[in-house]
């Protein structure tokens, strides 16, 4: 009998595997290996899982450090299943620590503390399944001037995945104000390097904010939470700035009109049911929406009203069910269920304030040995 086994067949009984299980088979000969590690099979791999059957969640240890991940099984019916905690395995100053993002498995991490210094590395690009990352090199807008810094990351169809840098100047003569359009660089995976982006910049008008909950990736685009510059005509409204990772085009999305009118509301984006959601307050209760129809501002949907304001703290994530993963006043993080309007305790713990939540996927995107 012929040792011969065909490699399209080989691939398509590999395919099926967890990450864990082909780390342990690249080891059986250079020809597993080969096919392992390439760019085909990875793409392939990655499109046989589920994207919403795992939890990312950071947890932050002493002093704020970020030391650890937490990996949770989820259901969709919010119930949550084994814990795997992942040791951050690599040297990295981060007391003022943020996760910018994750995409197909890569999760980038930032140093705000570190922008100031360009001698210091302060973006890393880390692959928790196959315990591998990148640190990038150092960006190339270092303005000497005060500036505000904020981040995006995602990638596209063709796998292609890049963080995306702007930089806004401080104005010396208006305190609190950032000058308009920002300087933008982007890193990009596959080239391993920064390049300034030039075209459609001066069209960007919005102040973008960096907070965890300012941002969202959808649909191939990043989005942040944003406002326009200070006119002393005209009321301060909020908006939202999108820049696809793609055609590295910037752009704007307008809120419901509810919540961009109302300077005082307190906001935040993210994603509800695989769309773009925003949730704001307005001085009586919470209010939860989500755009079905993408750019489309008509399209905006209120989902449903929470009366909690005061004991509400803080909105962390969202289920495709519309469930809400948020923090009460006295209980900490809690499940609440539009329908029933109850709530629930999802046994997560740590400090609500600094948890980053996503859906995560196991990839091979980074393996030792891809290029």
């Amino acid at each position: 009998m012929s040792d011969y086994f065909p490699a399209d067949l080989l691939s398509g009984i590999l395919v099926k595997l967890p990450v864990k299980t082909l780390i342990r088979f690249t080891a059986v000969s250079k020809s597993w290996r080969s096919i392992i590690t390439s760019a085909a099979f990875t793409a392939s791999h990655l499109s046989n899982k589920s994207k919403n059957q795992t939890l990312l969640l950071t947890r932050h240890g002493k002093y704020s450090k970020l030391d650890q991940f937490s990996l949770l099984k989820v259901s969709e019916n919010g119930h949550f299943g084994i814990n795997s905690e992942i040791e951050i395995p690599f040297e990295f100053p981060i007391e003022y620590s943020r996760v910018v993002g994750s995409c197909d498995g890569l999760v980038c991490l930032s140093n705000d503390m570190f922008f100031s210094n360009p001698s210091i590395s302060s973006i890393i690009i880390w692959n928790p399944s196959v315990r591998n990352h990148i640190v990038l090199p150092n960006p190339t807008i270092n303005p000497i001037e005060s500036h505000n810094v904020v981040l995006g990351f995602g990638g596209f169809a063709s796998h292609v995945y890049k963080v995306v840098r702007l930089v806004y100047l401080r104005k010396i003569d208006d305190v609190g104000c950032l000058s308009v359009p920002p300087q933008v660089e982007i890193f990009s995976l596959d080239t391993r390097s920064w390049r300034r982006l030039i075209g459609g910049v001066h069209d960007v008008t919005l102040w973008a904010l960096k907070s965890m909950h300012c941002r969202a990736y959808v649909n191939g685009v990043v989005h942040w939470l944003a406002y326009k510059p200070f006119d002393e005509n005209a009321p301060r409204r909020c908006s939202i700035l999108a820049f696809d990772i793609g055609d590295e085009v910037f752009g704007e999305v307008m809120p419901p009109d509810e919540l961009a009118e109302d300077a005082s509301a307190s906001l935040g984006i993210f994603v509800i049911e695989d769309s773009l959601g925003i949730v704001g307050s307005n001085m009586v209760s919470w209010n939860v929406w989500m755009m079905k129809e993408y750019c489309v501002r008509e399209s905006w949907t209120k989902l449903y009203t929470i009366d909690l304001l005061e004991e509400i703290t803080n909105f962390v994530w969202f289920w495709k069910s519309g469930e809400a993963l948020l923090t009460i006043r006295d209980l900490g993080l809690v499940v609440y269920n539009p329908e029933t309007k109850e709530i629930k305790d999802p046994g997560i713990y740590g400090d609500p304030y600094s948890l980053f939540v996503d859906n995560y996927v196991e990839s091979l995107l980074l393996v030792r040995g891809h290029g």
